[in-house]
């Protein structure tokens, strides 16, 4: 299996610690395809994917089409010759042409068919789910609908967020990967079809989704905090600036003080740990309310 030509397509962080235990493993990456440059920051520079970087640093070839539906990039992509292509948080829909070409295999950061979708991570632990885990699924035209190959769980604590749940997952996901390549003919053999009656969507974080309705419950407002930390952050104004709360938790009725930042839900308080306010730095929230009764004082 480590001769087969596998080509890999990820554009995220999530993708990067698949393809890099591959790579370290001896596996035959041939090319790699990963989203498009594109301009950020306030002076706009270009910036590639981590996946396209840490490609070119092991002189792997990348490619970066804007979109898989045109026959040039079809053409492109036959040249390769890929016997397996894995797939894992790649960013653009892969067409049936592409699927008719090689064996696509998906690294999919759920238990399929739960969250299938754009923000399975978010959503899990948004939605109050206590476990998620990785599905490895051989990709058909469906979203997220393929045969599942292996899956294993993994469980969602507390106080875990989006950013802390994904770093797991990837780590999960890579080592199933690898695994999953390494027995692939008896993993295609025993592939086990889903059940839609059991699917649910999770669709793409909106900037609607991202703002604090505080008429919510805490809990419901603390699992959207944390669902979002720490990017892209639930906010919400508080004295007319936009703040994004990084991290909260129930607030201690036994403890009042105003040197806590609190927020007043539907049925309590939650006490806010971390925020970045627009335009500054990352801090805690007692130094933003230290910051808030200074500006009131003078």
């Amino acid at each position: 299996m480590l001769s087969k030509r596998i080509v890999f397509m990820g554009s995220s962080e999530f993708s990067l610690v698949a393809l890099r235990r591959l790579i370290n493993k001896g596996f035959n990456v041939v090319a790699v395809y990963s989203r498009a440059p594109k301009p950020t920051g306030r002076h706009y520079k270009i910036q590639t994917t981590v996946v396209h970087e840490y490609a070119e640093q092991h002189d792997i070839e990348v490619m970066t089409p804007e979109t898989l539906k045109t026959d040039e990039a079809l053409e492109q992509f036959k040249r390769l010759n890929a016997d397996i292509t894995v797939v894992a948080s790649y960013g653009l829909i892969i067409p049936q042409s592409f699927l008719d070409s090689s064996l696509f295999i998906n690294i999919h950061a759920s238990l399929l068919p739960r969250w299938r979708g754009a923000s399975p991570v978010q959503s899990a632990i948004w939605a109050g789910d206590t476990e998620t885990g990785v599905s490895i699924m051989k990709m058909d035209a469906g979203l997220d609908t393929g045969d599942v190959l292996a899956m294993k769980s993994w469980p969602i604590l507390p106080h875990t967020t989006s950013g802390q749940l994904t770093n797991d997952l990837a780590s999960l996901g890579a080592y199933m990967i690898e695994n999953a390549l390494l027995d692939l003919p008896n993993l295609l053999t025993n592939a086990k079809p889903q059940s839609d009656e059991n699917s649910c969507y999770a669709p793409k974080i909106s900037k609607q989704m991202m703002e604090i309705d505080c008429k919510k419950n805490c809990i419901e407002v603390l699992r959207q905090i944390k669902a979002l930390s720490p990017s892209p952050c639930a906010w919400m104004e508080i004295d007319g600036v936009r703040v994004k709360i990084i991290d909260a938790k129930l607030a201690d009725k036994m403890r009042q003080s105003p040197n806590h930042l609190r927020i007043q839900c539907k049925d309590g308080m939650l006490e806010i740990i971390e925020v970045q306010p627009a335009g500054k730095g990352r801090m805690s929230g007692d130094d933003f309310a230290r910051g808030r009764r200074q500006k009131t004082k003078s």
